[in-house]
């Protein structure tokens, strides 16, 4: 009787270390994708102070969106960026 209880014991904790080392990999490509992902975004808004003087701003509507395509480590990523002009207060 302790032999089986230990044999499933063992089984279940080969389960548990099994399936712990199958997700580290898959979070670790994840938390990479938010990386680029963010690193696309910061490029995108780069881009975009870059394009964007005085004169343009004016002449865009209140509520306006730009979309850029960016290149980060061989892929591409595709970022919209949506905004709104105000006033700034003197």
């Amino acid at each position: 009787m302790f032999y089986i209880e230990l044999i499933v014991s063992m089984i279940i904790l080969l389960i548990i270390v099994a399936i712990v080392s199958m997700t580290i990999p898959m979070q670790k490509e994840m938390l990479n994708e938010a990386i680029r992902q963010e690193k696309a975004q910061l490029i995108a808004e780069n881009m975009f102070w870059e394009t964007i003087d005085e004169t343009a701003l004016k002449s865009l509507p209140n509520n306006f969106t730009k979309e850029f395509t960016v290149e980060v480590d061989n892929q591409k990523y595709r970022v919209i960026i949506e905004a709104e002009k105000f006033d700034r207060q003197k």
